[in-house]
């Protein structure tokens, strides 16, 4: 039995009298690439939200590989070995490709922050390491050639890719994905799909994602889970899913389900 790499036991969140997010339970094997899915406004990215510290749960903890990370800071989180790529692509504008993973990398810096302006050689030492390691991770998602590239001039998928370069580059044991497929034609999200099991067997990352687009939900996920209105409904394999009579009502629709299928 694979090993639980994150877990939430009845994790809810309330704005003002609003419950966003309630009682919210998963178990997520080590390994393992799965989706969240639901209806725009179910929570999910909420959940996302908690998981990586953005939000304190009102109730309930999160732990990942067995360490309670409740309402652990942003940073402290990704230290830990949690990342995670945005909705909306968040790069770092003016900066070029090969610096947005190069500062990525930094969250893993052993040279104290006072010796970069003297330019000491542990700092230099280090700071060719993580040049070199970044050009490995460009090269691994196929943008090792615009390297020198201002990050936010690139095509739209390839933006994709640099955002998940940049999470790699934090030597995470989870990532979570946000809609990575938002925006990609047919082609694209088909491609995407290998990319995801591509970086997951090579990384040995465990893989959760959000996504609204059923085809790479149901072609890349080994199990999925379904919210409505912040209240987890099914959870299951994709043949599961597909046939289950809640979420279909809930989210999934006749004419998507049979899309889905094809």
């Amino acid at each position: 039995m694979a090993r639980s790499v994150l877990k939430t036991e009845k994790v809810t969140i309330r704005f003002g009298g609003l419950t966003a997010v309630g009682n919210f339970t998963i178990d997520v094997a080590e390994g393992s690439i799965s989706s969240l899915i639901g209806p725009n406004g179910a929570g999910k990215t909420t959940c996302f939200n908690i998981i990586t510290g953005f939000y304190t749960p009102t109730e309930g903890k999160v732990y990942f590989m067995d360490k309670d990370i409740t309402g652990m800071k942003p940073h402290d989180v990704c230290r830990a070995g949690i990342a995670r790529t945005f909705q909306n692509i968040r790069l770092f504008s003016g900066g070029t490709v090969l610096q947005n993973v190069m500062t990525a990398c930094w969250v893993r810096q052993k040279s104290p922050w006072w010796t970069a302006p003297l330019m000491l050689p542990g700092f230099l030492r280090e700071e060719c390491e993580i040049r070199e390691k970044s050009m490995e991770l460009l090269n691994a998602v196929g943008l090792g050639h615009l390297s020198k590239e201002i990050a936010t001039g690139l095509p739209y998928g390839a933006q994709r890719r640099l955002e998940i370069a940049r999470a790699l580059a934090t030597d995470p044991k989870l990532l979570l994905l946000d809609e990575p497929a938002a925006g990609m034609n047919p082609q694209e999200s088909r491609e995407l799909m290998d990319f995801i099991r591509q970086i997951r067997d090579r990384f040995g990352l465990t893989i959760l994602l959000i996504e609204h687009d059923m085809k790479v939900v149901m072609g890349v996920s080994e199990w999925i889970r379904v919210l409505d209105y912040g209240q987890l409904i099914a959870e299951g394999t994709p043949a599961e899913i597909r046939s289950n009579s809640k979420v279909i009502e809930a989210y999934l629709g006749k004419e998507a389900a049979v899309c889905a299928e094809n």
